[in-house]
């Protein structure tokens, strides 16, 4: 990474910092908090597009980024319940279930 690369990245992380305390410390506005996420999305779609046309739109490299980030967030999921972190028992949860099978299904040998 370039230096400015570096500096950027180092801003970000710090700036995300400021937002966890902020948000931690009840100074953030539930509207605010929303248009925040609302920024979050659009930037992580844009950096989404950039390392998609870095790599020449390698459809390999975008299926492996895709399982990888999927395989991180399922077992995230995993731990959080296992902690008792989620209510597995919440309708969402349930919903959660039916697709995860799925997924499960989708992803078996010969499917």
């Amino acid at each position: 990474m370039s230096n400015t690369s570096d500096a950027s990245v180092r801003a970000m992380r710090a700036l995300c910092g400021e937002i966890e305390a902020a948000i931690a410390g009840g100074n953030l506005p539930a509207d605010a908090i929303a248009k925040l996420k609302g920024a979050i999305d659009e930037t992580r779609t844009r950096v989404w597009a950039s390392m998609e046309a870095a790599r020449g739109g390698d459809p390999s490299w975008v299926q492996e980024f895709w399982l990888r980030r999927a395989a991180e967030f399922c077992f995230s999921m995993v731990q959080r319940l296992e902690r008792g972190e989620l209510d597995p028992r919440s309708p969402r949860a349930a919903e959660l279930r039916l697709v995860a099978e799925r997924l499960a299904a989708s992803l078996a040998p010969g499917s």
